[in-house]
């Protein structure tokens, strides 16, 4: 399972929750509201209905939720072996190729390195997944939010005018359809779904994993140094960084006494290595290693393609929300005009 498996679990609940919502709200389904319509009584059972709603997701999501953050547990552990592997098998190729190896380090140090690392990539996994609980249960209190909401703006939406129950219905939880279950506010006032949140927290860790994993290995063999890659597809924010070598104190247990390079913790905070970045390191080798700054022409094609991605993005988006407010509509005009929006999205 990876990140976008998990991400996709949570869309899947998210789903769910507003899918049980939305099936509530029709099983109470009337005619014209002129012919006296009690919604008073029909308050009073969508409360009822609420309550119980609010137990269920409850008891049935925290367990998928729990069995979720263990996936996590599990992925980033793998993520770190494998960047152990591979880079040893890239580190014993460039030795073929003649490189020499530094001195290694005395078995005390690497031995006190390791469990240093143990230590750091346990805080990644606990910070995650707390992360990950802290969103999951604003997800079930938003739901259950957005619910109480729409059962009082119905009759708000219908005594304005709104013509049928359907449509006071459909005007009273459209904002909530047409945003999600926007649970996660970052700090910059954007929200964001759990399931896009996680998909973000998740690939990032997942990273941070695969980079301790490497930078474990390369202090095995007493090497620090490492280069930022050059590779199509990179973030523009991070192109002043490509090609550059850095002395990895960040996760290969480097120092300034290392040489004259820069530190790579001065560029992670500078913004490498930022959340959704495409930008990653591998270990530079001297008199092997060719560097190859990013080019101007090669940083406007970054440009390019992140705003065509952004773009791409936004329209996703936008066919997304109308095609959830056409599949939960009660009101079979609301249905058709979302429909042929989100075909038109999606053909942008």
């Amino acid at each position: 399972m990876n990140e976008y498996d998990i991400s996709k679990a949570f869309e899947e609940i998210e789903n769910e929750l507003i899918d049980s919502m939305m099936r509530n709200f029709s099983r109470h389904r009337a005619e014209e509201l002129k012919e006296g319509y009690n919604w008073s009584q029909w308050q009073a059972e969508q409360l009822k209905s609420l309550e119980q709603y609010r137990k269920n997701n409850s008891k049935k999501f925290n367990k998928q939720f729990s069995e979720l953050n263990g996936k996590v547990d599990e992925m980033l552990k793998t993520a770190r072996a494998n960047g152990n592997a591979e880079q040893e098998a890239k580190i014993l190729q460039a030795v073929k190729d003649g490189f020499k190896l530094p001195d290694k380090p005395s078995e005390t140090s690497t031995a006190e390195f390791f469990k240093v690392n143990d230590r750091k990539l346990n805080a990644l996994i606990k910070s995650t997944t707390d992360d990950l609980k802290s969103a999951e249960t604003a997800v079930l209190r938003m739901s259950n939010d957005k619910y109480r909401s729409a059962i009082f703006n119905a009759q708000v939406y219908a005594n304005s005018g709104a013509g049928t129950y359907e449509k006071a219905v459909d005007m009273a939880c459209r904002d909530m359809l047409r945003a999600g279950l926007n649970c996660v506010e970052y700090k910059n006032g954007a929200r964001h779904t759990l399931s896009d949140y996680a998909e973000m927290a998740i690939r990032t860790a997942n990273k941070r994993a695969y980079l301790r994993g490497e930078g474990e290995k390369r202090q095995e063999f007493g090497i620090t140094t490492v280069v930022v890659n050059s590779r199509q597809g990179g973030c523009p924010d991070c192109a002043p960084y490509i090609g550059r070598v850095f002395i990895d104190d960040v996760y290969s247990g480097g120092s300034a006494k290392d040489g004259d390079y820069p530190l790579l913790s001065e560029a992670i905070s500078g913004g490498l290595f930022h959340p959704r970045c495409k930008d990653s390191t591998s270990t530079y080798y001297e008199g092997i290693t060719t560097l190859k700054p990013a080019t101007a022409d090669e940083i406007d094609d970054m440009k390019r393609q992140e705003a065509l991605e952004q773009q791409k993005s936004y329209y996703e988006n936008q066919a997304k929300k109308c095609e959830r407010i056409a599949k939960y509509s009660l009101d079979n005009e609301n249905k058709q005009i979302y429909l042929s929006r989100a075909k038109a999205w999606r053909k942008k």
